[in-house]
């Protein structure tokens, strides 16, 4: 009778303290799911856009010997390893890059302008043209990116390309699936920058 009295008291010690823990937000299902990390960069399994639940599809970093420019993540409404059918997907993406070098934001322009333009047939090259060029001014105006900075191409498909930098939208969404499916070639088409990041980014989920 006593070890069930003591065995009552501890069940409902267990309850009581599993109760407050969710009300104070500590339980563990109140914080987000970490997807995974990459040199020390953290990124959440999900992400939710246009009322969609995203999931990441796997990390890749950029860099050249020991130089680390930033780490890239890719979120997909459906995990797949096939970089055909991520530029096929229907539905919203997002790329987000965490900065780990102190570097202009124009190098990043020029990184995505020049690969459209050594790679993208002159058609396509002339149909996004106008809007590659708002994007491009867009980026080009958020100045020094720092480290530890994020910055998110998402593709929404009422809207079109929208820029974020640290959480917040800037400028206006351009529109057309065209231009993000052009630059989604530069991290996971058939002539990546970085053999590597594709690899990373095409992992299937993590």
């Amino acid at each position: 009778m006593l070890n069930f009295s003591w065995r009552l008291r501890a069940s409902r010690h267990l309850l009581c303290t599993a109760l407050l823990a969710v009300l104070a937000g500590t339980w563990v299902g109140a914080s987000p799911a970490v997807g995974a990390t990459l040199e020390g960069q953290t990124f959440e399994d999900t992400a939710v856009l246009s009322e969609r639940t995203l999931r990441l599809n796997g990390l890749g970093l950029r860099g050249v010997a020991w130089v680390k420019a930033f780490v890239a993540g890719l979120y997909l409404a459906a995990p797949t390893k096939d970089p055909a059918q991520v530029l096929s997907m229907p539905g919203p993406k997002r790329l987000r890059l965490k900065i780990m070098l102190d570097a202009p934001s124009n190098e990043l322009t020029k990184s995505l302008t020049s690969r459209i333009a050594r790679y993208e047939p002159e058609t396509v090259q002339a149909q996004i043209g106008p809007r590659l060029d708002a994007l491009a001014a867009q980026i080009d105006g958020l100045g020094d990116l720092k480290v530890g900075d994020i910055v998110d191409l998402d593709f929404q498909p009422d809207r079109g390309t929208v820029l974020r930098f640290n959480e917040k939208a800037v400028g206006q969404a351009v529109a057309g699936d065209d231009l993000y499916r052009a630059v989604l070639k530069i991290f996971i088409g058939e002539h990546p920058a970085d053999k590597r990041m594709k690899e990373g980014l095409l992992r299937g989920g993590v």
